[in-house]
């Protein structure tokens, strides 16, 4: 496993976590977003952060499976996930 198949596998569990907890967080707010309106004010980009970190999931667990099977694929893999790592990156950056 070369460097590279560390980096991604340290992408991919980053984002299968985060994801996991604000998807759960999303869930609670949605549940408990009529009973409390601070809750329900608070909501505002949690649908596209927990969006963005699981279309993040899945380019990094493409790109880590491409390249532990060393897939002709596995470059392109790459690049797409490191540019959805920084749109991402940005899009929390900037909000």
């Amino acid at each position: 496993m070369g460097p590279l198949a560390v980096l991604t596998a340290i992408v991919f569990g980053s984002a299968v976590a985060i994801s996991f907890g604000l998807c759960s967080v999303l869930i609670i707010f949605l549940i408990l977003g009529a009973e409390s309106e601070q809750i329900g004010a608070e909501i505002g980009r949690l649908p596209i952060l927990c969006t963005g970190f699981l279309v993040l999931t899945a380019v990094s667990g493409a790109a880590m499976y491409s390249l532990m099977k060393t897939l002709s694929w596995r470059w392109k893999a790459q690049a797409i996930m490191w540019l959805a790592l920084v749109i991402l990156g940005l899009l929390v950056w900037l909000r």
